[in-house]
């Protein structure tokens, strides 16, 4: 009789010691950690991240406004910020800041921004962009960025221009090359706009953007031709 009575506690010990057990591991889970977890993501409802892009100056050449090729190009580093909305929608906003250079094809017609010719001849934009876009997703990713496409429309600062020239002077002179660097360009406006385009998949994309506003002022359309508008190339997500 002793031996069952005593058989019987431990039993009764043991079923009461495992479920308070149980109950201290739930107590102390971080459950903040495991929200912030499932919210900020590749997939989740929140992330953000940084991108760089490069992308060549694209569309017809105006008369008198030639470029010359994949010298025309444009540099961009950028900040990225998604929200979620669901498995197949979301919107953004980008904070990128910008380089375009437009190098000048060196003609008798060129117009812009004079008809006087040089070795090398280029003008240079800085623009500070905010952008707003929307995402449709598509395909199974799980946690990851995967498939997508989105539109887009910026309007942006122009920070900074400039106007380079490179001349080699013929004959005994004393240098080789001579380089002129105008900065402030009186004759650029200080803002512009756009819509624009990208195709991508994980952290590669492929972009397209249009300006619609005029890189010059009125006062000087008259004068110089337009620059193409286009640009395109490709972003890398920096995750």
């Amino acid at each position: 009789m002793p031996t069952y009575s005593a058989g019987l506690l431990l039993g009764l010990g043991l079923q009461l010691a495992v479920p308070a057990a149980a109950q201290t591991v739930l107590l102390d889970g971080d459950v903040a950690a495991d929200t912030a977890q499932q919210t900020f993501g590749p997939n989740r409802r929140l992330y953000r991240h940084l991108f760089g892009g490069y992308a060549v100056v694209a569309g017809p050449d105006a008369p008198g406004a030639e470029l010359r090729g994949l010298a025309s190009n444009e540099l961009t580093l950028g900040l990225r910020h998604k929200l979620r909305l669901s498995q197949t929608l979301a919107v953004g906003a980008d904070l990128r800041y910008l380089r375009q250079t437009y190098a000048l094809s060196q003609n008798p017609q060129k117009a812009v921004p004079s008809s006087a010719l040089h070795h090398r001849e280029s003008l240079v934009v800085q623009r500070a962009d905010a952008e707003l876009w929307l995402r449709l997703n598509a395909g199974r990713r799980g946690n990851a960025i995967g498939h997508y496409f989105d539109v887009a429309g910026w309007s942006g600062w122009v920070a900074g221009t400039a106007h380079h020239t490179e001349d080699k002077p013929a004959g005994a002179a004393p240098a080789r090359r001579v380089l002129t660097a105008a900065h402030g360009l009186n004759y650029m406006r200080r803002w512009a706009y756009g819509a624009g385009a990208r195709v991508g998949s994980g952290r590669y994309a492929l972009q397209a953007r249009y300006r619609f506003s005029d890189l010059f002022l009125p006062t000087e359309t008259t004068k110089f031709p337009e620059l193409p508008r286009w640009t395109a190339g490709i972003e890398i997500g920096l995750f």
